[in-house]
């Protein structure tokens, strides 16, 4: 081996080399590493309940986090958050909080953070879900990873659903942390895989398999937030969810026989599947008046004009209900909350432009109301589609966890916040539409709630899912607040 004998004088070299390597993996760190922001503040000496914030550094601290995790393709599927969760674990970590990360499969990272508190209580849980929906970036007016900011919004795919609520999460986390507020009951964050597509790697997985780890008291979730005039309504109304329809997805097969494309038959399984959805889609189930429903109603209608304030007061008289329906209820988003739904999501049949398949397959999403039966639903199903060639399979199966109560300590500290934080705003029990996580917790009989508490109006929210989703720094700084308002609330020693 050459150069042995220089052993000294190269040693001196890689010491210099090896110093310049440093100080430019600090100057790294100080500028383009996890913490984004201007450098934290150094945790506080002084334990103090009601410390005062300097909410403009927050804030700004806050939206260098969202956007670089905003630039996390996430997309569900296939649903890699490995990178998202690290890099959050990482911010965390820096700030001195404990953290463990769990994968059901490689790519399907779940993190958990954890504060604790006094023994005798249980954790409130702040949970949210790092996985997105696709984008289909050619529609978009700004790139659905780039998180730019614009006008006032940053524009990202997760940008409402559901990264922000993690950044708020997070922010919480970490003033808790740096403030060292006394806590009377510790507060606990996780971010989940897999919550797009059903859960079952990510929010499912952890509550089956590391509930010890978990284990709290109550939890805040996606699902609910605030809208202005809902229903005509003056007003912020603040749809808080205790409960959510039940998802069902089933996969429908017709089968029929091959053949040419120049041939037209009768048995052609496409024109069996058409005939039979038509069938199926033409007689929609009855409206079926949850008490969830009701309770929302009469709580928004003094905030409606005459004759909407009364139908809505009167919703168990028939000739009302129907009147309600045309009118306040009319809205296809109310309309879903009334009924079990079947849309038609995913069609696919055929491998080429002239050959009749054997088999052509439907989708169907279908929400079930709370007190549904699933084999009554299905038996409903079988006699519209009325055809033996029609083979129904399950995607996802049901399930039926219970509603999480509209009082108590958590809903009492939700109200609260929402009356200090949104003054004159209406807290509003509600059902989702949608399916979310809190169903696993409160499967296991732990309240949980819907509330991101941001503002979005019938514009922004149709970005939900859709294109050029974006949320604004209003919204963003707000959301911040008042989930550390919640927290405070909760858990700070008073």
């Amino acid at each position: 081996m050459s150069g042995l004998n220089s052993g000294p004088l190269k040693m001196k070299a890689m010491t210099g080399k090896f110093l310049l390597i440093v100080a430019a993996t600090l100057s790294g760190w100080l500028t383009c590493g996890p913490a984004t922001a201007q450098s934290p503040p150094a945790p506080s000496s002084v334990r103090d309940a009601n410390p005062t914030l300097d909410w403009s550094k927050l804030d700004q601290e806050a939206l260098d986090y969202f956007r670089h995790y905003l630039q996390f393709d996430t997309s569900d599927p296939p649903g890699d958050t490995a990178a998202a969760v690290a890099y959050l674990k990482g911010i965390l970590e820096q700030a001195g909080i404990a953290c463990r990360t769990f994968s059901s499969e490689p790519g399907k990272t779940s993190l958990l953070a954890k504060i604790p508190g006094p023994a005798a209580l249980k954790p409130f849980l702040m949970m949210s879900h790092a996985d997105v929906v696709p984008a289909a970036a050619a529609q978009w007016s700004h790139q659905p990873f780039s998180a730019e900011l614009s006008d006032g919004y940053v524009w990202a795919r997760g940008a409402i659903d559901n990264k922000a609520h993690g950044i708020m999460a997070l922010m919480t986390m970490l003033v808790f942390k740096r403030y060292q507020i006394p806590l009377r009951r510790g507060l606990e964050m996780m971010v989940n895989p897999e919550e797009e597509v059903g859960g079952e790697k990510g929010a499912q997985w952890m509550v089956a398999n590391h509930w010890d780890a978990i284990d709290p008291a109550f939890a805040v979730n996606e699902g609910g937030s605030g809208r202005p005039n809902l229903l005509g309504m003056t007003g912020v109304a603040f749809q808080i969810a205790i409960a959510e329809k039940r998802v069902m997805w089933l996969r429908l097969t017709a089968h029929g026989h091959a053949g040419h494309g120049s041939v037209p038959r009768a048995d052609n399984p496409n024109l069996i599947l058409i005939e039979a959805l038509a069938r199926l889609l033409a007689e929609q189930p009855a409206v079926r008046l949850t008490s969830f429903v009701r309770g929302s109603m009469k709580t928004i209608a003094p905030r409606l004009d005459p004759p909407a304030n009364s139908e809505l007061l009167d919703l168990d008289q028939p000739a009302q209900l129907q009147l309600a329906l045309k009118g306040p209820l009319s809205d296809d988003t109310i309309q879903a909350t009334l009924r079990d739904t079947i849309s038609p999501t995913m069609l696919n049949a055929g491998l080429k432009v002239n050959v009749i398949p054997s088999t052509a397959e439907a989708a169907l999403d279908c929400r079930l109301l709370p007190g549904t039966a699933p084999e009554a639903f299905l038996d409903r199903m079988r006699k519209l589609l009325n055809d033996s060639r029609i083979v129904i399979d399950y995607i996802q199966r049901p399930d039926s966890p219970p509603p999480s109560p509209d009082s108590g300590e958590a809903w009492d500290a939700i109200t609260k916040v929402v009356a200090t934080d949104f003054p004159g705003a209406l807290v509003v029990p509600t059902m989702t539409t949608g399916g979310t996580d809190s169903r696993f917790l409160r499967d296991k009989g732990v309240p949980a709630y819907g509330f991101i508490p941001i503002i979005l109006d019938e514009n922004e929210a149709r970005r939900f899912h859709g294109v050029d989703e974006r949320l604004s720094l209003e919204n963003l700084d707000r959301g911040i607040r008042a989930t550390y308002d919640l927290a405070h609330e909760l858990c700070a020693a008073h």
